[in-house]
């Protein structure tokens, strides 16, 4: 089974970790499902935008669009990746529209094509550009094709008119063979349009990469780790633990990652008197992450909404307890087994659920935490509904 894959998303040189979760999909059902091979369509998705307004910055970009190569392909196995350059224009231009990366699809779906053979499903991530451009593909080659949503909040704002999603996200959705979404929240937010209600399957998290084992610490460690945005709620943090006030030589919060808020919040910690329990770990890599999972106690990130929330099946799959808010996604990981959850923005209410952690968090057990992990979060677990839909869309076609 040949799996032509559209990411909307994905890793690049600027954006490393740009639709990591969807990559790294990808490389499981590559690597778990043998019968499958995966071909992935890059055109230099988070490298390639051309800001009209920011000319060094668009020099550099069409420097990048000369000094790439034609019809690459390179994998090995199950796994391999076809690229050609193509540039993004800005929305605001005329030609600022998903079918900009029609033609250099079409050319790589032809190139996957005369490598490895007929293409058996279209597989995209996000329905705008993505779905839309698959819905496209799917009528000139009559392949069917599958959409995964992972847009939140689904719709963007920008891509809203008249309170309706814009007609290329509906055309992506009504067209598709079947639909996936990541969280239930998702699936219901998706179907309030009138679509097809989507299939929930979660993203996965890699089990080999994340272990069991105790932080190193004399002192109780609260974890968090995010692009620091308002979106994960670090201010609500923050206040939280200013609220509670613990002393600094038993309770340290260390919080990981970079973004556009970071220097606001710092100043706030600062201002509430935190700097002796706040720790600023920066920017953290994929690689470094399990590592600093495995050094807490607690994972602790009070978003104001989510879709998914990568990171807390992270911390589940390193068996810590973890507090969450009700935003979304959230809702689908936490359970009993393996945390609590608060109303976003219920500052008193999240600092009484970091109390009640600290004092209790040895009676949620790892084993437990990490099976309730595999069971639901695994490569394996999601690797298997996956081919599972699969197979339905072929015998279906």
């Amino acid at each position: 089974m040949n799996i032509f894959l559209l990411p909307s998303w994905y890793p690049g040189i600027s954006v490393p970790l740009s639709g990591s979760f969807i990559h790294e999909q990808a490389r499981a059902i590559a690597a778990l499902a043998p019968d499958i091979r995966v071909i992935v369509s890059r055109w230099g998705q988070g490298d390639n935008g051309l800001p009209v307004r920011n000319v060094p910055r668009m020099l550099r970009q069409l420097g990048w669009r000369l000094l790439q190569k034609h019809d690459v392909v390179k994998g090995e196995g199950n796994w391999w990746e076809v690229f050609n350059p193509a540039l993004e224009f800005s929305e605001r231009t005329p030609w600022g529209h998903a079918r900009q990366f029609l033609a250099v699809n079409r050319r790589n779906f032809l190139l996957a094509q005369q490598r490895f053979g007929a293409i058996d499903i279209i597989h995209a991530h996000v329905s705008y550009p993505g779905g839309y451009i698959a819905s496209l593909l799917s009528q000139e080659f009559g392949v069917p094709y599958v959409l995964t949503e992972h847009m939140g909040p689904f719709p963007f704002p920008n891509l809203m008119r008249d309170n309706q999603p814009v007609l290329e996200i509906a055309q992506a959705f009504q067209r598709a063979a079947a639909s996936i979404a990541v969280s239930p929240s998702l699936s219901q937010r998706v179907a309030s349009f009138g679509y097809p209600v989507p299939r929930v399957i979660p993203n996965m998290v890699d089990e080999c990469a994340f272990a069991l084992g105790e932080p190193s610490s004399s002192k109780t460690v609260f974890f968090t780790l995010c692009g620091i945005s308002e979106q994960k709620g670090i201010d609500h943090l923050l206040e939280s633990i200013a609220l509670w006030n613990p002393p600094a030589d038993h309770f340290e919060f260390r919080i990981g990652g970079d973004g556009p808020q970071r220097a606001a919040y710092q100043a706030k910690a600062q201002s509430l008197g935190l700097g002796d329990r706040v720790r600023w770990l920066g920017h953290v890599s994929r690689a470094q992450a399990p590592a600093l999972f495995t050094d807490c106690h607690i994972y602790v990130m009070p978003s104001r909404h989510e879709t998914f929330g990568v990171v807390y099946t992270e911390a589940i799959a390193s068996g810590k307890p973890i507090i969450a808010t009700r935003c979304g996604g959230p809702e689908f990981i936490v359970n009993a087994t393996n945390g609590v959850l608060v109303d976003v923005g219920d500052v008193p209410a999240l600092s009484q659920a970091m109390q009640t952690m600290a004092a209790h968090w040895a009676d949620y057990s790892q084993q437990a935490i990490r099976q309730d992990f595999e069971q639901r979060f695994s490569r394996a677990a999601v690797v298997r509904q996956l081919r599972a839909l699969y197979q339905e869309v072929l015998n279906k076609d």
